[in-house]
Formats: C-alpha cells, structure tokens, sequence
C-alpha cells in the first residue's frame, strides 16, 4: 500500500541543526519559499539534530545520521524518580578504577594490541548495528517523501569527517531515495574543500541518480566538473532569498556616528577548526583585535556579533586581545531574526564567516571580507565590492587600508547594493519554480 499523499511532500535535507545560523537561514529561506510556490506542499526537514529543526522551524523533522536520544529516547521521569538523588557517588569511584586497569593491561605490548583490536571490533560492531537500524528507519521514512532537497551551504566537502563524513551521508541518502522511488535534487551547493579519491567517487554516485543539481558558484562548479566529471548549473546561496525584494526588513536610520558590526571566526581554533594551529590562530584573534581597537578609536559603534555557538569563545580571546577598559557591544543570536536584527543596526560589516557575508546584503549592508575560502571572495567580487577583502594571509596594514576605503564610501553615499542583490532573488526564484515542478509533475530539466 502507498504511503504517499496527493499534496507533494517534500524533504529539506542538509548538515543542520548545529546551531549556525547561516545554515538556518538557508533552511528557513526554502521553506519559505516553497510554502510560495506549492502552498499545499507537506514540508519537513532532515537534519543532524532534527529536535532542534522541529523547535525552530515548526515542522517535523527526522535525523540525517544515527542518534541515541532519537532512536532510544529516555523513559519519562516519574515525580518520584525526578525526586530520588542518582547513584553519583558508586559511579564517581567505580569509573576511575575501570579505566585504571584497562590503561595498566593495556600497557602491555601484545596484550595490549590485542584488547585495542577487540575494543575497536566491539565498536565497530555496534556501529554497523546502529547503521542497519537507522537505514532502515530512513528507508520507511522516504516512502512518505515525494522529493529529497539537499539544500544549500557546503554540502561537497571532506575537511570534516573524511570520505565518511558528508560524502557517505549524500550517497547513502540518494541511494536510498531512488530505491523508494523519491526524486533527488542538489540545490546551490558549494564544493570543496574535497581531496580524498573516495570523496569523489562517491559524490559521482550520488549525482549521477539525482534529477536535479545546482551549484552555488563557479568554483563549486569547475570543481565538480573537474574531478566529479558532472555539471551542474549555477544558481546564488539560498540564504539570499530569505527575503522577497519588497520584504526586506528595514535598516535602523544612520546616526552621525558609524555602527561598525564584527563578525570573528574560530579559524584555526583547536576548539573548533578540523587542523588546528595555535600560531594562525593567535596571528588572526590579535589582527582582528587590532582592528577593532582601530574602529573604537575612531569614534564608531563597534560590535563583535556570532553566527555559530563556536563564535562566542574567539569574541572573548578578541576582546581580551584588544586590552581596552571599556567592553564593546556582544550580540550572541539564537535564531536568524534575531541574527538579522543585530545587522540592521550597523552601517558595516567586518565579517569572516560565509553566512556573515550573505546576509547583510541582504539588508543593503557593505562588507569587508577576511576571506579563508574562495566562496567568500567570489561573492564580494560579484555583488561590486572586489575591493574590500583580504584572504588568509592578511596584513594589519591591507586590512587597515580596505576598511578605511570603504567607509569612506559609506560616508560620501556612493555604495549602492540593492539591485545586485535582487538579481540573486530573481535567479532563485527561477530555481524555485523548476524545483516545484519537479515535484508536481517529475523532472522538468
């Protein structure tokens, strides 16, 4: 019996619910824009913390990876339980012990090597269990799903996780759509980084099933096409059709003094960063303090604002950086209008991060990129600002430089953004109309 439903039903897919929210923002621009064009479409998203998607964008949402609190969810608490104190005080004392003869057998060469092998074939073992468990799930629930969206952002990329990290969750997902006979469409993906043999062979496996593929540059698009040996068309980041061009959200009025937003990034952060180095990343934490120290001497508003939990902990190393008295303003977002808000309220954006990039143009807003990948850097060069950005190995006296000619320009009024971002909102809109009538009526290609 079909479980499939006459309204289409469709699936917006991607490495989200990690709460950035320039990933959110792509999720939250789909969404809107389908609820347009297919008014009657059943929406849900599958994403990597699928509560998380549920909460924020008010549809059902399903895991993209295997995970413990979905699949086994913890019994409900009675008041009595909730009440009764845990056992602390045995595990506090039996867990240390545990690990102290595992560390002292292990010591020792041939018995050592050979509990590490068993441990790992446990490991593996219940891994391979919970991946059966999981496929399954995913299967039944792809019976339900008339269109898979992997959406957005940098789907292609091995830099985190390996082969096995996003490459083998889009094969795997694509696979298994086409075998529940739900269509496939890649919407404005970014590639790369991506080096790995394997990487690309299995990207070649998960696009040479889907019905649909864009890619949200020309970078993106050489790279795929060179090592993947698929073309796709390019269409802009869906983050840019957050926003209808008549629904913009409103700037705050211009002040006699400069409102100057700062959005720092953990690049290189061994908190954060897939090869950390200590040395670039101090390098970087005190070029971006001493810019700020420079914009707060000249008498602007500044602001250091995050777009990722990540983003919070590099704001406190800059501010320490700067050694000043007085503490700028920190706006610490949760979700995108909030995010949205704390940019309306600037003049300019200083932004590292991608999605920190995005979204002020949206609003009309400039922006001066620190740029550590090509994506950021194609995008400025696109919309007319290829004259303020730096790439990773910036110099204080460049970046200096780059921002005092942009607010200059900001002062005199000769920045004009907002007809080179509705040339993004039109282009989307175009992709939107395909990707519903793919949905309706099969593949429109």
């Amino acid at each position: 019996m079909s479980t499939r439903s006459p309204s289409p039903r469709i699936a917006v897919f991607g490495h989200y619910g990690n709460q950035n929210l320039g990933d959110e923002a792509i999720i939250e621009a789909v969404l809107k824009n389908l609820r347009h064009h297919l008014p009657n479409a059943e929406l849900s998203c599958f994403s990597i913390n699928p509560l998380d998607s549920a909460s924020r964008h008010g549809v059902d949402s399903f895991p993209i990876r295997y995970r413990a609190d979905y699949f086994n969810p913890p019994p409900p608490q009675t008041p009595a339980q909730e009440d009764t104190p845990a056992p602390a005080a045995v595990n506090e004392v039996a867990t240390p012990l545990a690990k102290s003869w595992k560390t002292r057998l292990k010591s020792f060469p041939l018995l050592g090597s050979l509990l590490r092998t068993g441990q790992n074939v446990v490991e593996f073992r219940h891994t391979l269990k919970q991946e059966v468990v999981f496929l399954r799930a995913a299967s039944m629930r792809l019976e339900t799903v008339d269109l898979l969206l992997i959406t957005g952002s940098n789907q292609f990329l091995d830099n985190f996780g390996g082969p096995w990290g996003f490459p083998y969750t889009l094969l795997k997902w694509t696979w298994l759509a086409k075998r529940s006979g739900t269509k496939v469409a890649f919407l404005s993906i970014g590639a790369g980084p991506l080096t790995h043999p394997l990487s690309y062979w299995m990207l070649g496996r998960a696009l040479k099933r889907a019905d649909y593929l864009s890619l949200r540059d020309e970078g993106s698009q050489a790279l795929i096409r060179e090592k993947v040996g698929i073309e796709g068309a390019v269409f802009p980041d869906l983050a840019h059709s957050l926003y209808e061009s008549g629904a913009r959200p409103s700037r705050a009025e211009r002040s006699d003094r400069l409102r100057v937003a700062v959005n720092p990034m953990p690049v290189f952060d061994r908190r954060y960063w897939h090869h950390p180095d200590d040395t670039l990343y101090r390098d970087y934490v005190q070029k971006l303090a001493r810019l700020c120290k420079h914009i707060v001497q000249e008498g602007a508003h500044l602001t250091l604002f995050s777009t990722q939990l990540k983003d919070e902990a590099v704001i406190d190393d800059v501010i320490e950086a700067m050694e000043v008295t007085a503490r700028p303003s920190i706006a610490c977002s949760r979700t995108v209008a909030e995010l949205m808000e704390t940019l309306s309220q600037s003049d300019c954006v200083v932004a590292t991060r991608f999605h920190a990039t995005v979204l002020p143009l949206q609003l009309g807003i400039p922006v001066l990129g620190i740029c550590y990948y090509r994506k950021a850097a194609e995008l400025l060069v696109d919309v007319g600002l290829g004259d303020y950005f730096v790439n990773s190995d910036f110099d204080d006296k460049t970046l200096f430089q780059k921002y005092k000619a942009l607010t200059e320009r900001i002062s005199s009024g000769s920045l004009k953004l907002s007809e080179e971002h509705s040339r993004y909102i039109q282009a989307l809109d175009e992709q939107y109309r395909t990707i519903a009538a793919l949905a309706v009526k099969g593949d429109q290609q």
